[in-house]
């Protein structure tokens, strides 16, 4: 039992020494530079864009497609991403539809255009900037008793953020008064 025992407490002494060990050398690895405080998180902006009479014109393999005349309501929730001394150094646009909807160009079928979207900005040069153009991409749905096939579409909007990155104008593209490189 002698033996037994003593072979008990060698292992338990190498087991407390290695322990010792190892948190005498955490404790020397620690970095001893004070982490940075989070950066307090930006609000997200939230736009809400009623806008009418948007065109499109659909080409199916290749062949014309329906042309048709979209309306309703474009909720937006805009955030900016802010590096550690607050510059802007990201953005992001989320797109979501209500009360949406599009008639055929001779308003034979009408539509119901539903979907939530995260936005794709234009691409900026070499360094972040404040994206001028965002794409979302929705779907058309066909109402009726016939059963046909759903149309995607790119809604497209213009957009214009002040020097902190908060959102200042924003239009839906094809709409009057929003053309390309014009933002009210």
């Amino acid at each position: 039992m002698t033996t037994a025992r003593t072979s008990l407490i060698k292992s338990l002494a190498i087991l407390v020494s290695i322990t010792i060990a190892l948190l005498v050398s955490g404790a020397v690895q620690a970095d001893p530079k004070p982490k940075p405080k989070p950066q307090p998180d930006t609000p997200t902006e939230t736009v809400t864009l009623n806008f009418s009479k948007v065109d499109f014109s659909y080409k199916i393999d290749g062949s014309p497609g329906p042309s048709v005349s979209l309306e309703g309501v474009l909720h937006l929730g805009s955030k900016v991403l802010l590096s550690d001394d607050g510059e802007p150094i990201g953005f992001r646009l989320h797109g979501n539809l209500s009360d949406a909807s599009a008639l055929s160009g001779d308003g034979t079928t009408s539509f119901v255009a539903v979907g939530a979207a995260d936005g794709i900005p234009t691409e900026c040069e070499a360094e972040a900037c404040a994206p001028p153009f965002w794409t979302f991409t929705f779907r058309l749905i066909p109402q009726g008793s016939e059963l046909r096939p759903s149309l995607l579409f790119d809604l497209t909007v213009s957009t214009q953020y002040d020097q902190n990155g908060a959102l200042l104008n924003v239009c839906v593209l094809g709409e009057e008064g929003c053309d390309v490189g014009v933002v009210r």
